[in-house]
């Protein structure tokens, strides 16, 4: 299959002017709540009796210096850096998709490329919060098997695998992408027969039972990959690289965290050589 690559695309200027509201925003606040402080601390200071009486000027000279030091220049090296930071991630930053995978750059101190197969793309979501409806930008993440979601299963945070801020127009990205996943996701040949078939009935329980898994996001999908893989005599590895995916996916897929496309347990049924619904416990 032969696709005309795409030229390298840039994420949006104003997401600068995002980053530079938000910093600011958030001195804003910083310093609001030092003001309070300050005056509460010096308040205190005046009604303690053992104190006595405290020249108000003194007061007024202590409360600016305490705000200059501690809150308004440090506050001002912030917004300063955050810009020049803004500035390179802008510059360092670019996507487009080639004829099988997604490529994206990023990185100042240290350069990085992620390389996303289609085929190993499970979701799109297009994120539009508060600052970016200001600026009209949307954010696009993008989660993989066995990517983003073993980082994020074993840490419980991190950005997904597909991660592209500042975008004015993430719906025909979105057109696009899910193009390359229709030609990369389609069904292997055999497997449409037996998905309609009514007489497919160990199939059709099957599917019932994922369905309910998945709407079930406490009780994990239990299956029997690893006992099969073994009696196959094959590593995570060799199973991995013969289903065309990464050797973690196997390992997430084993251990219950990241449920199959209907796609790969087709292929990994397969080459196990059992039925699709042998994969899985009832």
């Amino acid at each position: 299959m032969e696709t005309k690559e795409a030229d390298e695309q840039r994420i949006d200027n104003s997401l600068r002017k995002k980053s530079d509201v938000k910093a600011i925003f958030g001195c804003v606040v910083i310093l609001a709540l030092s003001w309070l402080l300050v005056v509460l601390i010096l308040s205190l200071v005046q009604l303690d009796p053992e104190i006595g009486y405290v020249n108000p000027a003194f007061l007024q000279s202590l409360f600016i210096q305490l705000l200059l030091y501690i809150v308004i220049i440090p506050s001002v090296i912030i917004l300063v850096v955050n810009d020049i930071y803004i500035q390179y991630y802008l510059k360092n930053f670019s996507y487009r998709m080639m004829s099988s995978h997604l490529e994206i750059k990023h990185g100042i101190w240290t350069k990085n490329r992620a390389t996303i197969p289609f085929s190993r793309i499970q979701n799109i979501n297009i994120v539009n919060g508060l600052f970016d409806r200001i600026f009209g930008l949307y954010t696009v993440k993008i989660e993989t098997a066995g990517g983003s979601a073993y980082t994020q299963a074993a840490k419980g945070y991190g950005k997904p695998e597909g991660y592209i801020p500042g975008i004015k127009d993430p719906f025909t990205f979105e057109k696009e992408l899910k193009q390359m996943l229709d030609k990369y996701n389609v069904l292997p040949s055999g497997l449409e027969d037996k998905i309609f078939k009514p007489q497919e009935l160990a199939f059709d329980n099957f599917i019932s039972y994922v369905l309910t898994k998945l709407r079930d996001k406490d009780d994990l999908l239990k299956n029997s990959i690893k006992e099969l893989r073994e009696n196959q005599n094959l590593s995570m590895l060799d199973l991995a690289e013969k289903v065309g995916v990464k050797k973690v996916t196997i390992e997430q897929l084993e251990s219950g965290k990241y449920t199959p496309s209907l796609s790969l347990a087709y292929k990994i049924a397969k080459e196990l050589k059992v039925r699709i619904e042998d994969l899985f416990k009832f």
